[in-house]
């Protein structure tokens, strides 16, 4: 039996607008103009014989039409997808892409990283990096770090580092200033600040009940590793996870002047959407993270 059905291209524009409701997060999602999720989409209508959105100025809504045509061009779709994740589940090698937080990419996880790819030197990792929160809808991305509470709508999230954060800088820092013996000794130094974690030197000065320094003051850098690279210059104290910094710390480049560690709520997380819990490679990545995760804290634990 024959099967009239419209143009591939065509159902694509209109599954993902309908979607989003957008037609320009439709044209995002498949690398296209606006213009063309437009025309794809007008052509359909024309083929149909029927008007699948009313458009307006700034938004686009379904019609009763258009209503019903798209929970089954969504279905089939996502039928498409699983057959299709299903066969790539089935080979153990190629390729694995992770998004990940820049901080943690650059101080975490690529230093750790040749011990999987000598365990498993048939996937080859991928590391792709930004600060965004993550949607596996417009991201090409196997799975992604992210710092949270967990909780993610949709997505597995794996915990694999708790947050802590504790006040580190360059031990030339102290030389020719007064003592620094206590937090309140901290008003005769500056501060350094991760623009994404304002609230970072008011939770730990709360913590130790110190309300005579004022957290906002001092310098405030773009990302934690910019804020890091300015401790370890010389430039101020800026509060961190220590695991992000333990080779510094091992080596001496920077210390723990107020050796108070303060535990938040929150961490750093392993996420991917749900239904890739048994994707060989992934499930072989998750694996390693698990383990090295839990060696690392147990060794930092050991010699706290």
């Amino acid at each position: 039996m024959s099967r009239r059905l419209p143009p591939l291209n065509a159902l694509r524009a209109f599954e993902a607008a309908a979607r989003h409701l957008s037609f320009t997060r439709a044209a995002d999602e498949l690398n296209l103009t606006p213009s063309a999720i437009s025309h794809q989409i007008k052509g359909l209508e024309d083929l149909l014989g029927v008007k699948l959105f009313e458009r307006r100025q700034r938004r686009v809504n379904l019609t009763s039409a258009g209503g019903r045509y798209y929970p089954a061009m969504r279905q089939a779709f996502d039928q498409m997808n699983a057959a299709t994740e299903d066969l790539r589940a089935e080979d153990t090698t190629g390729s694995l892409t992770v998004n990940v937080l820049p901080t943690f990419a650059m101080r975490w996880l690529v230093p750790q990283l040749s011990a999987f790819q000598k365990r498993h030197p048939e996937i080859e990792v991928r590391m792709t990096t930004n600060v965004d929160a993550i949607d596996f809808n417009r991201v090409e991305a196997d799975a992604a770090i992210r710092y949270g509470v967990g909780g993610w709508p949709g997505l597995t999230a794996k915990l694999l580092l708790r947050e802590e954060i504790v006040p580190v800088c360059s031990p030339s820092l102290l030389e020719g200033r007064p003592r620094l013996k206590t937090p309140a000794d901290l008003v005769h130094y500056p501060l350094l600040h991760d623009v994404n974690r304002p609230d970072t030197w008011r939770q730990w000065l709360t913590a130790v009940g110190e309300n005579t320094v004022d957290p906002d003051r001092g310098l405030k850098l773009d990302t934690t590793n910019l804020a890091v690279q300015g401790a370890i210059q010389g430039l101020g104290i800026v509060p961190v996870n220590p695991s992000l910094v333990r080779p510094e710390l091992e080596a001496g480049t920077l210390i723990e002047p107020l050796d108070f560690h303060l535990n938040v709520k929150g961490g750093y997380y392993l996420v991917y959407p749900v239904g890739r819990e048994n994707r060989p490679r992934l499930k072989a990545f998750e694996t390693w993270l698990t383990e090295i995760t839990a060696r690392l804290t147990a060794d930092e634990n050991q010699t706290a």
